[in-house]
């Protein structure tokens, strides 16, 4: 199941919190081999200091973390301006209270490879992609962005939400990497229930409504 709850609220989630940023530093620093900042075991940087809506996948047998992603609106600083910008050529520009920047997507492989669908497939993946995509359209949002490589987009054809790439460059590794627009609609989340068999809503019970990210 989803959990999502803003960057003001951590404390009040302090498990889903210590286990997201671990995850994060698992992720990104030890396998991806990522230049982060790490501080007391976690991944964070300066944009989870900027209220980000932050999304955790639960096991509801374990209540270990599977996954995470965090959202931040593109009307304020995110990763696309101020960090990738310089690195492509065409421009991307997009500040909109109707368009949410998606980053820091990590899933924890030791509960995914056992963590499955009624399809068969990992189940953290789908849990966030369809959580994301219905909080999304609860807070009116009509479009997602975000930065992903090759590997990535094969990630998201499988699960049946694939972006639009608006942007590519070399610069930044020696395999592409893209910008992408993901729609927000009905349609989409038919998609990825038809690929996943999850048929009912993926947020926790107590997770009724969200309105905007700061």
């Amino acid at each position: 199941m989803i959990r999502f709850y803003q960057g003001r609220d951590r404390a009040f989630y302090p498990s889903e919190t210590n286990e997201m940023f671990q995850l994060r530093r698992r992720q990104f620093r030890e396998r991806l081999n990522w230049e982060v900042t790490v501080r007391d075991g976690w991944e964070i940087d300066e944009f989870d200091e900027m209220n980000p809506l932050y999304l955790v996948s639960v096991d509801e047998q374990s209540s270990a973390v599977a996954g995470c992603l965090r959202f931040l609106s593109t009307t304020g600083p995110t990763m696309m301006k101020n960090v990738f910008d310089d690195y492509f050529d065409e421009p991307f520009g997009l500040e909109s209270p109707l368009v949410w920047e998606c980053t820091r997507l990590a899933i924890e492989p030791t509960i995914a490879t056992k963590w499955l669908t009624p399809s068969g497939q990992c189940r953290a993946t789908f849990e966030l992609m369809q959580g994301g995509l219905e909080v999304a359209m609860q807070a009116g949002v009509e479009q997602i962005v975000g930065i992903f490589d090759n590997s990535m987009l094969r990630v998201y054809r499988r699960v049946g939400w694939s972006p639009e790439i608006i942007a590519s460059t070399r610069q930044i590794t020696k395999h592409p990497i893209h910008v992408g627009l993901w729609s927000v609609d009905e349609a989409s989340l038919a998609s990825m229930q038809e690929r996943s068999g999850i048929k009912t809503s993926v947020l926790a019970p107590d997770m009724t409504a969200v309105h905007a990210v700061a």
